[in-house]
């Protein structure tokens, strides 16, 4: 028997020296996972994870013995194209040691690369540490994160990134930076996640992009969608150029404009080749020329297309107006604005910006090419002295004339007259009656 044995050791050594392994792979054994006594907790119950099989090795290996919280542990140092497998997830490194034969924990040292294939992620970091019972690999000395998934690219940097492998999830911590091919955006902490798609940051993030800085108490950027949403007191500070038209010169320059935005929540999204911007809860837009307020402002087409609601405010400065409602829309392309929801205009003297009378209809529109002003139904102008009613209206921003026609009348000094026209300059309070003037005695309907 002795014989035998002897035999078989000498056969299984020989046919070990014909078949040398120039890299060596070990595998973490199922068999030592399920023992009783683990090097790390000898009490505590083996969670899903620990039956990972982890597949790992390298050019080069050392083995040695450590004791490690008062258990003797095997420890493998791996070189020379170093590697650990977590699945389908590569972990190498130019050097890493192996707690373990079931790998445990490994530490990644130099030129570490992790490469998550299926959703496109790779990191890499000058160190780093392996856990397989956490399923995690964290990342220290400025990580950097590259992902690159259905044509979008996003590169994330920071100080520090704790990746959790099977969930596609990373933390990131410290002087966050997410660069895409449309901006920039700097934070303290941020959360990447695969699955949802979403990278929220937090601890008052903002956001650089062409002629565009953003800023709030978090923002979550959809990374497919390209898509953002921003909360907690939003704001957006905007530079562009605009063409200004001298039709006493007939020319046409282009003219900087500065435009702050402000609300509560700023959503960008991405559908196809149409943008929507839509600011919610007290939104509020600046320029030196106006203002414009409302609860909800939506924007299409890159500004062209604008719709507000609730309490709309539009304050021209240049014009001495605000135009008043409930529901505004308008259209860049056409010049064109629809105002209704108890519209109304309040005319202001344009130095001190003082109420000088209103006017009010069923709705009205606005004509940016002729800086007019159509009201219709039931029209009502109210100036210091006077009120005039009509079925229609036009008001001439440049002249400050009002023009008011289908049957108007006007009440003065507690008289009533009609005309077939009635013109008003609002703000000088002044009054003219052309074609068939008539006074229309108390108590008397027209």
């Amino acid at each position: 028997m002795m014989k035998k044995q002897i035999l078989f050791f000498c056969f299984f050594v020989s046919v070990l020296r014909a078949n040398p392994s120039p890299i060596p792979v070990l595998y973490g054994s199922e068999d030592l996972l399920k023992k009783e006594n683990s090097i790390f907790s000898p009490e505590k119950k083996k969670d899903k994870k620990d039956k990972i099989p982890v597949i790992w090795g390298g050019s080069s290996l050392t083995q040695e013995e450590r004791t490690i919280n008062g258990f003797p542990v095997k420890v493998f140092v791996l070189g020379g194209g170093a590697y650990i497998m977590h699945k389908t997830i590569k972990l190498s490194a130019r050097e890493i040691e192996i707690i373990g034969e079931d790998a445990l924990i490994g530490n990644l040292k130099g030129q570490v690369v992790v490469e998550d294939f299926q959703n496109g992620v790779t990191l890499t970091a000058s160190k780093g540490v392996y856990d397989k019972m956490a399923g995690t690999v964290s990342l220290e000395n400025n990580p950097v994160l590259n992902q690159k998934k259905d044509g979008k690219v996003v590169k994330i940097q920071c100080q520090s990134i704790v990746r959790y492998l099977e969930e596609a999830k990373t933390n990131l911590a410290g002087k966050v930076v997410v660069t895409s091919d449309e901006f920039q955006v700097f934070g303290e902490d941020a959360v990447f996640s695969e699955k949802e798609d979403r990278i929220d940051l937090a601890g008052e993030p903002f956001l650089f992009s062409e002629n565009r800085f953003l800023i709030g108490k978090t923002l979550s950027y959809f990374v497919k969608e390209g898509s953002i949403q921003l909360d907690g007191d939003a704001t957006i500070y905007q530079v562009s150029y605009e063409n200004k038209k001298d039709k006493e010169k007939d020319t046409t320059t282009k003219e900087r404009v500065v435009t702050l935005f402000t609300g509560k929540t700023l959503t960008h999204q991405n559908k196809g080749k149409e943008t929507i911007t839509s600011m919610n809860g007290d939104a509020f837009m600046y320029r030196t020329s106006s203002e414009f307020k409302a609860n909800l402002l939506e924007s299409r087409r890159n500004n062209k297309d604008i719709k507000a609601t609730g309490n709309v405010s539009y304050l021209d400065r240049d014009n001495g107006y605000r135009m008043e409602g409930g529901l505004l829309s308008y259209d860049k392309d056409k010049g064109y604005s629809y105002l209704t929801e108890n519209p109304r205009i309040v005319f202001l003297d344009k130095k001190e910006l003082s109420e000088r009378g209103q006017l009010t209809a069923v709705f009205l529109e606005r004509f940016d090419e002729r800086f007019e002003v159509v009201a219709r139904g039931n029209v009502q102008v109210e100036t210091q002295t006077a009120t005039a009613t009509g079925e229609y209206a036009t008001y001439h921003e440049k002249r400050d004339e009002l023009v008011m026609e289908g049957n108007p009348t006007l009440v003065k000094d507690n008289t009533k007259v009609s005309a077939g026209k009635i013109i008003l300059f609002p703000k000088s309070d002044k009054a003219f009656l052309t074609d068939g003037l008539k006074v229309i005695p108390n108590g008397e309907k027209k």
